[in-house]
């Protein structure tokens, strides 16, 4: 209530004073953080697009995941530092594809598409692309609504089903191979910031919903759960027997769960945890080795 003889005067302003003070030290901390970091630095010398490209480096060097030649695919790729590396160390010869929610433009030599890793219409885009049954045009912009070359790869897919000598996509004499990868990579949790091209082939708000840290370790731990469920399901269906997986985790109570899950699928399963992470990061990365044959999908989810 106002007091007598007082102009009356709204808190309302003040409360978003506060605010903008609390995002600007919060901003002002990262910030700091940031130019003090030596990986951070490192990157912007290499021209490599984030300070992951370390972690995935490391990981690299401890499990020799990568290898000439080598057909790779990277969920949740953008801004490209895993898709970047990976593409380095599988030359020559080698195929590198990002998946991720929201459009980016790939780094040098690697392909993407705009995609949720769950659709059945994914999987068969990917499956296509690295067959022989799709030539990929080099020309290296987004496309303003699909993503790069997105278009492009479903216009050959809808070509390819309509012809009823290729019905089903793999299975035949001249197939698209069921399992044509050898490495597939999940980093996904932390967003792409976004600027431009907010359109998206989803109905329901990728770029809102989109996982982020938030700073309460059990909401972390269990969303990145969720994230690493999908890049398994995505690595049984694409990867091929003896093929490597890579997912990074923030730990929790669950992490024996999907240690048992990823035992289920590999013969070697390892917990790493890059020098390149920073020290009071929860985040853990799972490399599983060899895939094994035959996976049933449910068993694997069944506990």
């Amino acid at each position: 209530m106002p007091v007598q003889g007082l102009p009356s005067v709204s808190i309302t302003p003040m409360r978003e004073l506060l605010r903008g003070f609390c995002r600007f030290n919060s901003s002002g901390r990262w910030l700091s953080r940031q130019r003090r970091d030596p990986y951070t630095r490192e990157a912007k010398v290499q021209e490599l697009r984030s300070r992951a490209a370390f972690k995935l480096i490391e990981i690299d060097e401890q499990f020799r995941l990568f290898r000439a030649g080598q057909r790779v695919l990277d969920l949740g790729f953008a801004p490209g530092a895993w898709s970047q590396v990976a593409h380095q160390r599988t030359q020559p010869g080698g195929k590198v594809m990002g998946v991720d929610v929201l459009p980016c433009k790939p780094p040098t030599g690697v392909s993407s598409i705009q995609a949720n890793v769950l659709s059945r219409k994914t999987h068969e885009l990917v499956r296509l692309y690295f067959s022989r049954h799709f030539q990929l045009n080099m020309h290296d912009e987004l496309h303003k609504k699909h993503g790069y070359f997105q278009h492009m790869l479903e216009e050959r897919l809808e070509e390819l089903q309509k012809d009823n000598s290729f019905q089903p996509l793999y299975g035949m004499a001249d197939p698209v191979h069921e399992h044509p990868l050898d490495v597939v990579l999940s980093d996904m949790y932390e967003p792409w910031p976004q600027v431009t091209g907010f359109w998206n082939n989803f109905t329901n708000a990728a770029y809102s919903r989109m996982a982020n840290t938030s700073g309460v370790a059990v909401k972390d731990h269990y969303m990145s759960m969720d994230l690493c469920d999908a890049a398994l399901l995505c690595a049984i269906a694409l990867l091929r027997p003896g093929g490597s997986f890579v997912c990074k985790l923030y730990t929790g109570k669950e992490d024996q769960l999907l240690e048992r899950r990823l035992r289920k699928v590999f013969t070697k399963v390892r917990r790493f945890k890059p020098e390149a992470c920073r020290s009071e990061s929860k985040e853990l990365y799972f490399v599983g080795l060899d895939k094994r044959k035959d996976i049933d999908k449910v068993a694997v989810f069944t506990q």
